[in-house]
């Protein structure tokens, strides 16, 4: 029998071409045709260590996933652009900055506005003299801004004490004048009294005489 040569002697000549079995037909393996890479499809799971960079269409299917509520102090939402409707009370966490655009500003109407006042600020003060012999004055208040203001006079002592507000746009005493009558008030007896004009300034004056009273005197107003 001849000595023929099986193998090809030059190495750089050397080639093969592998292939595999499907079912019972051999089938060459087919390679990328732009980076040489080997095309296979895998049925099943694949566990690669590193960086996989997919070709084609990848269907990722996940399971138990932990699904739980937001938490503020952990997970949070930046909205870049566009707007977010909320349904529900909204509670802010740091700083919000909130613009307003197209305010209808316009002039109030009784026919179609209202308002409910809850309630008034209520304002008191209050002095006392004791033995107090002749003129002076107590009690000089700002009653610019009062809705509703008025003096209490009551004489805790036995002799008669003769009072009467005065009034003035000032706090310096030479322009207070006085406004109203005067008011006698008898040991044991309790007098109110208020203006009958309206100045910024309101004061209560008092004479004793010659004898010495004791009263204690109260200013009330509501603004």
């Amino acid at each position: 029998m001849p000595n023929n040569i099986v193998f090809n002697p030059v190495a750089e000549q050397l080639k093969t071409l592998i292939h595999g079995m499907k079912g019972t037909t051999a089938t060459p393996f087919l390679l990328d045709s732009t980076t040489g890479k080997l095309l296979s499809t895998v049925d099943g799971s694949v566990t690669v260590a590193g960086t996989v960079t997919a070709q084609g269409t990848v269907t990722v299917t996940a399971s138990a996933l932990d699904v739980r509520p937001l938490s503020g102090s952990t997970d949070s939402i930046i909205v870049s652009s566009g707007s977010v409707t909320v349904a529900g009370t909204v509670t802010a966490q740091g700083t919000v900055t909130v613009t307003a655009s197209a305010l209808d500003i316009r002039p109030l109407s009784g026919s179609t506005d209202s308002f409910t006042l809850g309630s008034r600020i209520f304002v008191e003060d209050s002095t006392s003299i004791a033995n107090v012999t002749g003129t002076g004055v107590v009690l000089t208040e700002n009653t610019g801004n009062k809705s509703m203001y008025s003096y209490y006079i009551t004489n805790t002592g036995t002799n008669t004490v003769t009072v009467k507000l005065q009034i003035s746009p000032t706090t310096t005493a030479t322009y207070f004048v006085d406004d109203g009558a005067s008011y006698a008030i008898a040991g044991g007896a309790i007098t109110v009294i208020a203006t009958t004009k309206f100045m910024q300034y309101t004061r209560l004056y008092y004479d004793t005489g010659a004898t010495a009273v004791t009263a204690q005197l109260y200013y009330n107003a509501q603004v």
